[in-house]
């Protein structure tokens, strides 16, 4: 008998929304949830919280809390985004790309809306280097694919 009812629950719903088998919605799920616990301010915005300067701690922790929120609701378009870059995005071992522009450029090739934080998510999950340029990320990804897609 599962003892964690919330994540079969999490599981079965990620199950019905993209149609896939049981224990691939459960590799995806898991696999999103260490990405999230490894990067404690990515959030829906990306990392960390917009004009942060500005807000008190206390308003600078709700608004991650609720982008966090956000961003957990969001598996199934991060997995869809993960595997687009896996098809489309060749690997390289320096991150120059920021997350914000090749989240347009993808944006413009599939027709999707995406957030900068799913963006983030998936390439994360992809296994691209990657270096914080807060509140976007830099990826290793080729520039060559990414002219292409343009």
């Amino acid at each position: 008998m599962t003892r964690n009812r919330r994540r079969k629950a999490e599981i079965h719903a990620h199950q019905a929304a993209t149609g896939t088998a049981y224990l691939v919605a459960r590799r995806q799920i898991i696999a999103f949830a260490e990405v999230m616990q490894q990067h404690p301010q990515l959030n829906s915005f990306g990392i960390g919280v917009f004009d942060a300067r500005r807000k008190t701690a206390e308003q600078r922790q709700t608004d991650l809390a609720a982008g966090r929120e956000e961003l957990a609701g969001g598996v199934a378009m991060v997995m869809e985004t993960a595997a687009w870059l896996r098809e489309n995005i060749t690997p390289i071992k320096t991150p120059t790309a920021s997350s914000y522009s090749v989240k347009h450029v993808m944006e413009q090739a599939t027709g999707s809306y995406v957030t900068n934080g799913e963006f983030i998510a998936a390439a994360l999950l992809a296994g691209y280097t990657f270096k914080y340029a807060q509140p976007n990320v830099l990826f290793g990804m080729s520039d060559r694919d990414l002219k292409r897609m343009n």
